[in-house]
């Protein structure tokens, strides 16, 4: 198998990848299909490049882009996140079952490269996440100890009994 073949069954290797994503009833607003489609299609087709021995540049762009998606889901996983890559090696394979086991081993091989990234990427950004979180909790917590403390400002308290003047 060449990477020419890979290039001409791009759009069938998209769709069921995209279907195995989303699914077919997944109809999310036009700016996010038209994201996660550009994202999709920069994966796929740098994996393709890969494959015959060339560089991307758009590889580590559309993968930080697509893991960002997948880091806002917090009902998903590391593994699930990564599965997501590695699932496009079962679309290939199902797409040319006749491919040699050197071909496989080569898309094998370029895949689990891009997995390992995405991975890197995925848990960098839910990292950040987390930290956002974190900040926006703390930014919670100041504020309600602010408005006790105005709340208070003018009360003394005797034995827990508020005496007001």
């Amino acid at each position: 198998m060449k990477g020419k073949d890979l290039e001409k069954a791009k759009k069938l290797i998209l769709k069921g990848w995209r279907d195995s994503l989303f699914g077919e009833n997944f109809r999310p607003v036009i700016e996010i299909r038209e994201y996660l489609e550009k994202c999709t299609t920069s994966i796929v087709s740098a994996v393709i490049k890969l494959y015959s021995g060339k560089k991307d540049e758009e590889l580590e762009g559309a993968l930080d882009d697509f893991m960002r998606f997948l880091a806002t889901d917090k009902n998903l996983g590391p593994g699930q996140a990564v599965m997501t890559i590695l699932n496009l090696k079962n679309i290939i394979y199902d797409i040319f079952p006749e491919m040699s086991l050197k071909d496989y081993r080569k898309l094998d091989k370029v895949i689990d490269n891009v997995a390992s990234m995405a991975f890197d990427m995925y848990s960098s950004l839910r990292e950040e996440l987390f930290e956002l979180r974190l900040m926006e909790k703390e930014k919670e917590k100041r504020m309600l100890e602010r408005s006790i403390e105005l709340t208070l400002e003018d009360q003394e308290f005797y034995d827990n009994l508020r005496i007001r003047r």
